[in-house]
This record gives C-alpha cells, structure tokens and sequence, in this order.
C-alpha cells in the first residue's frame, strides 16, 4: 500500500541548521573596527620601508658594479708620483766609452811617454740638479813623461789637445805620485742633462817623470812662469822649515839658499840625525818637530803625545822625544790639531820645555788650539804660524803664496810662515832665491819674533 508523504510542520526548526552560502564578492566588505585599522595602517608604513631599503642597497649595488667595470675598461688610475719620486735611469756608457777612444788615440801619438791604466769601471755618480744616478764609464791612468818634460806643461799639453777633440778639460792640479811630485789633469765630457749641460768626468790622469824615458818633447812648451810684482816689500818674514830629516836633499838645496830660516826636525827617522847635523853646521836654528794627537784617524808616528796619556806619560814621551835630537832649541808641534786644543796635555808639555829653557811655536793647525795663551800664561817663550806655504807642490804656487807672507808682513811688521821640506817647496826657494832676497823683505830666524 503505498506511502503517504507526511507534511512537515513549518514552526519547526532544525536542530543544527545548514551554513549560509558567501555572498559574492562584488558586495561591500564589512567595515572594520577602529582597533583594526591602526594596525593595518603601521603595517602598510613598515612594507614601505622595507621595499626603499631594497631599492636603495640594489641601486649602490649597481653604481659599484658600473665604477668596477669602468676601472677595468680604462685601467685603474694609480696616484701622480711627484717630480722627486720619479727617477729614470741615464747612461752615459757609449759616450764616455768614445770619449776615451779619442784620449786613447791622443795619447798613443806620444811614443817617449809610458801609459798605465790603473783602474776603469761603470760607475753611478751623482750630480747636482739630477734626481737620478749617471752611469758612466771612469778611468785613472798614470802618465810617465821625461824628466826634462815640466809636468804642469804636460797637463797644459794634453787641455789643448782634448779640447780640440770636443772634450772637456775640467782642471789640474799639483799632486803627490808615489812620494814623488806629480800633476793630476781631469778630462770629460760635457752632455744635456736636466735643464742645461753638465759636465761629466771620464778620465784622471796623473803626470809623473819617469828618467827611463830619455827621448825629449819637442811638441810640449814649457809652463810660462806667472808674472809676480817686483815691488819693494817691507817687513820681517820668519820662515820655519817642518818635516826634516825625510827628506834631506831637499833640505840640503833650503840650506844652500843661505837664507836664515829655522828648522823643524821629526824625531825616529832615517834622517833625523843626519839633518840635525847639517842644520847646525849651517848655523841656523834646529827643532823638534813634536808629534802630537790630531783630530780624526790620522796616521800618527811611532811617539805621539796623546791628551789621554796623563800628565806624567805626556811629560817622559816629551823628554824622550828631545833627547833623540840634542841641541835642539825650541819646539812646534807636528799634526797636533787635538792635543794642542786640550789645556792640561799643553801644561803638561810646556812645563818640560820651559826646565830645559826651550821656546814653542805653536803651528796653528786648529782654531781651538790653545797653545800660545797657556804658554804665555807659564812665562814659556812663544809664538805662532801664521800661514802655510805650500799646500800644493806647485813651485809656482808656492811662489805666489810667499810674496802674499811679504805683503802681510808689510801690513803687519811682520810673519812667521811655515813651508816643508819637499822637493817643489825647495825648488822654488832656490830658483828665485835672488828674487826674494831682492823684495826688500827682512828675513829673520823664529827667535827673532818670539813673545
């Protein structure tokens, strides 16, 4: 039998009832509380900021990135170094090498002289206005010449013939070869260098006379002797000899100038006694040439008086000393430039010269040397040196410094000069003896001028 549907009452309600479908979307969204939209607001500030630093550390990256690559397509730019940090180096190899071909080729034309080339080399000199170093080819060489050859005629020889050949003469002087007289002559080149030319050396020749060499020179003159004023001096010139007993040939041609000069004699030579002998025989005034400290590493003799020896072995070297050379009458110290700076060492030498009656010169090689006042104030005769003569061996230089001692002892009444005994120092004293003796100058032993 069929069902009849049963009709639900309509005041019935269910017990859990269905969802509601979702509205759609293009309805209005429900307003939201005050409390809701403070925190979405600081919310959307926070993105925003967030998204700017991004975008500020992505745009650093890309300048970065860019500045890299530029560095790379150019090169990177290293900093300007000033126009002192910038050194180059220069060469003047081939150019001093062809200067001393041409040298070579002068010198070889000379078939009685005799050439040695001591030492050669590349060498880094330095020169005023360049910031770098100049290499550069140098050479020394020794130039044996006949005796009757005047060796500063040679040095004027070979300027003429360099300067010829577009070298440059740079200067020559007097010198010592081997205990011997010599004439040192320097030659160049002369190249740009910086803001100009300079001048630049390449050989050093030293002239010397060699007596195997026999054959004369024709081709070189002879030095023209510099002309002196023949002027009457007045005045008194004192001239004391040092250096005796090493070299008493010299001292033999001072000697026969029979001018009345006083000499000087250092002690333990091979000479020494041979030169008192000769000395007294003339009958002029002999000394000890006294050995005393100089300043620096200087060559000392075998008994010098030192400033740390103390006063008792300062006073028995100085009696030591004397009694090598009997008769001697007075002192002047040899080197000495320390010792006769230092008061107690002068005391204490003064002190035995002064019980033997003996005088003191004081030969002024410093201009601290206090020995001319402590000698006076200990009553010791004294005096002191007022120029030196000869420090070049040059006879003509030499010439020239002695008639600047007879001006100044015009001006002054009167000088006390100190020469050596050398063979130039005697050369030139002899040749114009007559000359000297004829100025109108008083020549007077050292006794004459002590205080």
């Amino acid at each position: 039998m069929a069902k009849k549907n049963k009709k639900k009452p309509d005041n019935i309600t269910p017990i859990n009832p269905a969802p509601k479908k979702e509205e759609s979307k293009t309805n209005t969204a429900p307003k939201a509380s005050t409390s809701d939209n403070q925190g979405g607001g600081k919310s959307k500030h926070t993105m925003l900021m967030f998204f700017a630093i991004i975008a500020f550390i992505a745009m650093a990256c890309g300048f970065f990135y860019a500045s890299d690559r530029s560095k790379k397509d150019v090169g990177e730019v290293k900093p300007t170094k000033t126009a002192t940090e910038v050194k180059k180096e220069v060469s003047l190899e081939k150019e001093s090498i062809e200067a001393q071909r041409i040298l070579d080729n002068i010198l070889l034309k000379k078939n009685n002289w005799q050439l040695k080339e001591e030492e050669h080399g590349l060498k880094e000199v330095s020169m005023p206005g360049l910031s770098s170093k100049v290499k550069i080819n140098q050479r020394e060489l020794n130039v044996g010449i006949p005796n009757t050859t005047e060796l500063a005629a040679a040095g004027d020889w070979i300027k003429e013939k360099v300067e010829a050949q577009g070298l440059v003469y740079l200067g020559g002087e007097s010198c010592d070869y081997k205990r011997w007289d010599g004439y040192k002559a320097r030659i160049g080149i002369k190249t740009k260098a910086g803001d100009g030319t300079k001048n630049f050396l390449t050989d050093t020749i030293v002239f010397f006379h060699n007596s195997n060499l026999i054959r004369e020179d024709k081709d070189v003159k002879e030095k023209k002797v510099q002309a002196v004023s023949t002027r009457k001096y007045k005045g008194k010139v004192a001239i004391l000899v040092d250096d005796c007993g090493q070299d008493n040939s010299a001292l033999k041609n001072l000697l026969d100038t029979n001018l009345p000069f006083s000499y000087a004699i250092l002690p333990n030579k091979a000479g020494s006694s041979e030169a008192l002998s000769m000395i007294k025989n003339k009958g002029r005034v002999a000394m000890l040439h006294l050995p005393m400290e100089a300043q620096g590493n200087v060559k000392e003799e075998e008994v010098t008086i030192h400033n740390v020896d103390g006063p008792k072995e300062q006073a028995a070297k100085t009696q030591k000393l004397l009694a090598s050379l009997p008769g001697v009458v007075g002192v002047n110290n040899h080197q000495g430039s320390a010792a006769t700076s230092d008061q107690y060492t002068m005391e204490a030498v003064l002190k035995e010269l002064k019980k033997s009656g003996m005088f003191f010169i004081d030969s002024n090689t410093s201009s601290k040397s206090v020995a001319r006042d402590v000698a006076r104030s200990m009553s010791v005769s004294t005096a002191r040196n007022d120029m030196f003569l000869d420090n070049e061996a040059d006879v003509e230089y030499i010439r020239k410094k002695i008639y600047e001692a007879f001006a100044r002892a015009e001006r002054n009444g009167s000088v006390i000069a100190i020469c050596h005994s050398r063979a130039a120092t005697a050369e030139c004293w002899k040749k114009y003896a007559a000359e000297f003796k004829a100025s109108g100058i008083e020549f007077v032993s050292v006794t004459n001028l002590l205080y």
